[in-house]
């Protein structure tokens, strides 16, 4: 987002909101590569969010014993890691599937899955300082006789986090994927996402991933009826109270009668979900970027991210993130028995995106599942060295010639609407906020972290702020 003027426009604000690349050919700038915990600390399925201060949060599972541990970047390092599964309830980790995390601000989520899994629950658990202290736990699937896993985390643009998980009758039967959200403090009962709308049953070896935007949620998941094992998403307005929308985002056709133990991930971005995955349908494992338009899935298109590759190169475990038309992919691939973490990435849409990179600078060894977080122009890289070890590297968007672009400070205010706090995300030291005839009606000197708005009547704002070093940012919000 560009620096403002006060004293614009609506009209001219509204159109400043959209990204842009202002100087040369963008390039990218890597930093060094950093160990988020001490070897033999557990590197099982690691997974990153961001704080409200754009520092990493990485959480991983361990095996022996099986628990999940989170350490919190501070630019230099790492903290310590912070156990977060308790004492009996042990959480379900492997290298292909384990939690899931989720942040806005400095509320942080983690949700995980207890064993044994057919007889155990579902739970997270809120962290309210980026990740260094951990409230109790508190229970997602209701107390309905059936079986939950495989869960995953995303937080709405009001603040409460919504589950997908797969839901099965007892004895493992009838796998199917449902969403669970929370209001008031208390997850309401399921939602099904898959039932309504593909036939059979799901993959049930395959992870889900549910994402979100404001009150829009996705929730993504690999079927497999007929031993067909394609992509498929449901769709919600309303913070996940009803998925009204559902279907096929998946054209490759994959029929595979065993267990792919993949499954996809995806963001919202402007009127558009975009999606990766794994698809074995030609050419041996490959990772496939999708695009659909939202809500209704409709015009979806497809593409190979990496074409051209021999069939004995088997790509695996895709993650994406980005903003706007910025985004990165990066993805597990394994060529010749030696894995290694591959990136792509694009300042221009899909269809921009870069020949792939090497992120891992140590070549021996297994590099795999990573995961990826995007903010303020930079993209945050997580994978696993071996499964003992997480690391840790960040890529830059310059303008080729070593001059940092970025996107502008990100505003990313929550809840919408808005009641009487409007959490503003990162720290600030004066915001404005106009009315939609591009009138000033608040000013605060110093909000720090959030903003009072309760003296505001019902209505649409643009929100102006600038950060500590003068830079601008813009949002809208809606106030109750």
């Amino acid at each position: 987002m560009d620096p403002l003027m006060c004293t614009r426009s609506l009209p001219a604000l509204l159109l400043l909101l959209v990204h842009t690349m202002a100087f040369g050919q963008a390039a990218l700038q890597w930093g060094p590569v950093q160990d988020c915990n001490a070897p033999g600390e557990g590197g099982l399925r690691p997974r990153i969010t961001l704080s409200g201060d754009g520092l990493p949060v990485v959480l991983w599972g361990k095996s022996n014993p099986a628990s999940n541990l989170v350490a919190t970047g501070n630019g230099p390092g790492f903290a310590a890691p912070v156990e977060v599964s308790l004492p009996g309830l042990m959480p379900a980790v492997a290298d292909w599937m384990g939690s899931s995390i989720a942040a806005q601000g400095d509320t942080v989520w983690v949700v995980m899955k207890a064993t044994p899994e057919e007889g155990r629950p579902t739970y997270v658990r809120r962290s309210t300082d980026g990740g260094t202290t951990w409230g109790d736990t508190l229970r997602v699937d209701p107390f309905d006789g059936l079986v939950s896993r495989f869960p995953s985390i995303a937080i709405t643009g009001s603040g409460g986090p919504v589950v997908q998980y797969m839901q099965f009758d007892s004895g493992y039967y009838g796998a199917r994927q449902v969403v669970c959200r929370m209001v008031n403090g208390a997850f309401q009962p399921p939602v099904q996402v898959s039932t309504p709308f593909a036939q059979g049953d799901v993959c049930d070896c395959c992870p889900n991933q549910v994402v979100t935007a404001g009150q829009e949620v996705a929730a993504l998941y690999r079927n497999a009826g007929s031993n067909i094992r394609v992509m498929w998403a449901a769709t919600s307005t309303d913070g996940g109270t009803t998925f009204p929308n559902g279907a096929l985002v998946d054209s490759t056709g994959w029929v595979f009668p065993a267990c792919p133990s993949s499954g996809p991930d995806g963001l919202i971005t402007d009127d558009s979900l975009r999606y990766v995955w794994m698809s074995g349908a030609n050419n041996g494992n490959k990772v496939y970027l999708g695009s659909a338009a939202l809500p209704g899935l409709g015009n979806d298109r497809a593409a190979l991210v990496h074409p051209g590759q021999p069939a004995n190169l088997q790509q695996n475990f895709p993650r994406i993130a980005g903003l706007g038309d910025t985004l990165g992919i990066v993805w597990q691939q394994t060529y010749l028995g030696q894995a290694e973490i591959l990136f792509s990435w694009s300042v221009t849409g899909p269809a921009g995106l870069s020949l792939p990179d090497t992120v891992n600078v140590d070549l021996s060894g297994a590099q795999r599942t990573p995961d990826i977080a995007y903010a303020n122009g930079t993209f945050h890289l997580i994978w696993s060295e071996g499964t003992s070890q997480v690391r840790y590297r960040t890529a830059t968007i310059t303008n080729g010639v070593g001059i940092v672009e970025r996107d502008g400070p990100q505003l990313r205010p929550w809840p919408d609407p808005a009641t009487d706090v409007l959490h503003l995300g990162g720290r600030w030291s004066r915001v404005q906020v106009l009315d939609l005839a591009g009138r000033v009606v608040l000013t605060d000197a110093r909000p720090g972290k959030e903003l009072v708005v309760a003296s505001l009547p019902a209505g649409t704002y643009v929100l102006l702020a600038h950060d500590p070093s003068g830079n601008q940012a813009t949002a809208t919000f809606r106030k109750h």
